[in-house]
């Protein structure tokens, strides 16, 4: 009888004790496991890491100085993401994105952000036009200092804020989810195989044209927007002299 008091009292402090830190070790394994993803997509965007490479979780972990758990974790999201692809029995790699991959990728995207611009040309205003036109000037400079990894930044910067002025929160939802996949693809092909000097000018016309507020001069827009960029930067399969 005595006992039972005591068990109650010890199991009512045992749910307190678990209502006062449950979610805490997962939060913070979930904040691991961000900036385990964060350092690898950054390895990539460095040239740290190069598309094919094996990520070895022990490894990871020990230069880390974490456990293998938010590394699983890292690499479990970056391969929901399309980053990272995991072979059976032969562990994870960073992928290697072929031709027809990255045809898909633009011609989703550029479908997607077609009805975008539509959409964000009916809310255009004179401060979101300065916006735009404040990114382009900074990509004008970021093309005079070569400077490869601001000028991808930049050029989400411009979508993002193209995606936020449709008004459609799911299709920001979905255009936001490509994003990061996106970087990582335009980091890795320009920095060996493009170049900056044309991308100011490309999306000026761009601009131009959801200004124009016209649905077709809009979408051709867009459609001519995506085309260069495809042309800038889909590895060269062969090298001329």
């Amino acid at each position: 009888m005595g006992g039972k008091p005591t068990g109650k009292s010890g199991t009512a402090r045992s749910a307190r004790d678990d209502a006062a830190f449950s979610g805490q070790a997962p939060i913070k394994r979930q904040v691991l496991s961000v900036q385990v993803s964060e350092m690898i997509v950054q390895g990539l965007v460095d040239g740290r890491l190069k598309p094919g490479q094996r990520l070895v979780e022990t490894d990871i972990a020990d230069a880390l100085g974490v456990s293998r758990s938010p590394i699983r974790e890292a690499l479990s999201e970056l391969t929901q993401l399309g980053v990272v692809t995991r072979e059976p029995g032969r562990g994870c790699r960073i992928r290697e994105w072929s031709r027809a991959d990255l045809e898909d990728m633009f011609g989703v995207r550029g479908v997607l952000e077609g009805y975008a611009a539509e959409l964000a040309a009916q809310n255009m205003t004179p401060a979101v036009q300065s916006a735009f036109q404040k990114i382009i000037a900074r990509m004008h400079t970021a093309a005079a200092r070569d400077d490869y990894v601001g000028m991808i930044d930049l050029d989400l910067e411009f979508h993002e804020l193209l995606w936020s002025l449709s008004g459609n929160r799911l299709l920001q939802s979905v255009l936001e989810g490509l994003s990061q996949q996106f970087r990582l693809f335009l980091t890795m092909n320009w920095r060996f195989h493009g170049g900056l000097k044309d991308v100011p000018g490309n999306h000026e016309r761009l601009l131009d044209g959801i200004i124009s507020g016209e649905p077709a001069q809009v979408r051709t827009a867009m459609d001519e927007h995506v085309v260069v960029m495809q042309m800038m930067t889909t590895p060269r399969e062969t090298s001329g002299p």
